[in-house]
């Protein structure tokens, strides 16, 4: 048998469109993730600085799903709409979104400023790094009302197709950051380290400053729509509730897993020292990077999804969510064993500043001791993610169908009775630290998964229809 001829290669080869039309996606996710390793990168000689700012986004990630209510389901809704040409309610969408999104970040950026005054204590954060967690929270607030704009001006190019423009405003995003970071850091003498993380939370503000501006120029020229207040008047009740109905779920099925992220995240920082926190940190940000095939798969899978159910193609929908299933499981496994290959002598180097810190490494734990629990670590990496890249797939999937409640209902149990019980049992009662949380985590994306795929094969979605009732 050829090689070719495998199974395997025969999906990817016929959702050759389908790939071309995520890799734009794919890239901006690896831009995005890469932000995140350049701040630790930068931070990495000043632990504390850096386990702040972890702390400060564990907090964040909380709010920020507050502006995926409708960039979620106007994704959802305009890929359907456009796919049945109803160019007025996609042109109200626009509209709605984007004031909607508008009040929400202000509002978020308030409530993250008030927060941070007292919240990183109770979440039981070092108290050597809560002035650092402060501070970077207190100085990044205002980037939340961009970062809430650019999220539905993200969703518009997506549903239109238009993959490649986020991608460029990733770009410059990163070289934003990376540009006005590096300036506070190694090119302004006699900064302290309050200082330079201040540096870090600006250039955060400006990049989310940049990525706005940037997403709105491609809307503005790239898309056939326009953003108006007059859109709002009389106000669209049907349509707002709609996308309501749809973001409502979503959002909170994703509020309750970055609750129990920030649960888990309090039950690291309670059963072991900032060195493994720090640990867990670079790792988790490690093998992000696994999973975003299976990420950008997803939302080219929702865009094209939505334009066969708003067609009426619905077997041509079933086939493709199976394929991008297979994919994305395929891919992440290939690269979770590369990155468990990659992990010893990557976490040899990343870890060296906080080893040599004797306030951080209290217990004299040596580098290489540190480096094989990361290898460790990615073993059980490598079961999760497998879990991951199908949750990916299937939960859009289900959500783009319409069939919202099951896989909301499913996350929130599982996050809370895998991702924090076992976790704690692990962890805090059976005294195996970040392994505990790891396990308990592995646990939470495999069960899902399954439960996900089981609920897509009978194909109760087929009976649902997103579009109905607008007028």
């Amino acid at each position: 048998m050829e090689f070719s001829s495998l199974p395997i290669l025969r999906v990817f080869k016929r959702n050759g469109p389908l790939i071309r039309l995520a890799l734009p996606v794919f890239l901006e996710l690896i831009l995005s993730i890469a932000m995140g390793y350049v701040n630790q990168f930068l931070l990495a000689g000043i632990p504390l600085a850096s386990n702040g700012v972890s702390q400060s986004n564990q907090l964040t990630n909380i709010f920020v799903v507050s502006f995926s209510v409708l960039s979620s389901s106007s994704l959802i809704l305009l890929s359907q709409l456009l796919g049945k040409k109803e160019k007025e309610a996609v042109g109200k969408i626009y509209s709605l979104s984007f004031f909607v999104n508008l009040v929400l970040g202000l509002l978020v950026a308030g409530l993250l400023v008030g927060f941070s005054f007292f919240v990183f204590p109770l979440m039981g954060v070092d108290p050597a790094v809560v002035p650092y967690a402060r501070l970077y929270s207190l100085v990044s607030a205002p980037g939340m009302v961009f970062l809430a704009l650019n999220n539905v001006f993200s969703s518009f190019l997506r549903a239109n197709k238009r993959m490649a423009f986020p991608t460029l405003v990733a770009f410059l995003s990163n070289i934003v950051n990376a540009a006005v970071a590096s300036l506070f850091i190694f090119a302004i003498p006699g900064l302290g380290e309050l200082e330079k993380l201040i540096g870090v939370a600006v250039a955060s503000d400006l990049s989310r400053l940049s990525s706005l501006l940037a997403s709105y120029f491609f809307f503005r020229f790239g898309v056939d729509g326009r953003l108006s207040i007059r859109c709002l008047f009389p106000f669209p009740k049907a349509l707002f509730r709609k996308l309501l109905a749809i973001g409502l779920p979503t959002a909170g099925e994703t509020l309750s897993y970055n609750a129990s992220q920030l649960v888990l995240g309090i039950i690291v920082n309670v059963s072991v020292g900032v060195l493994e926190q720090n640990l867990r940190t670079y790792l988790l940000t490690f093998t992000s990077l696994i999973y975003l095939f299976a990420a950008g798969c997803g939302t080219a899978m929702q865009v094209s999804e939505g334009l066969l159910l708003g067609a009426g193609k619905k077997e041509e929908a079933e086939r493709l969510v199976l394929d991008v299933g297979t994919m994305a499981r395929t891919v992440s496994f290939l690269m979770s064993l590369v990155f468990t290959a990659l992990a010893y002598p990557v976490f040899l180097a990343l870890m060296a500043p906080a080893v040599a810190d004797p306030s951080v490494n209290v217990g004299g734990v040596s580098i290489q001791t540190v480096a094989l629990m990361a290898v460790y670590l990615m073993l059980i990496d490598i079961v999760l993610d497998q879990g991951r890249a199908s949750n990916l797939v299937y939960v859009r999937a289900l959500e783009t169908s319409g069939d919202i409640s099951f896989p909301v209902l499913c996350s929130i149990v599982t996050s809370w009775l895998f991702t924090v019980g076992v976790s704690a049992l692990f962890s805090l009662v059976f005294g195996l630290g970040v392994y505990g949380a790891f396990v308990g985590a592995t646990l939470d994306e495999v069960v899902r998964a399954v439960l996900f795929y089981v609920r897509w094969k009978r194909g109760g979605w087929k009976e649902r229809n997103l579009t109905s009732g607008l007028s």
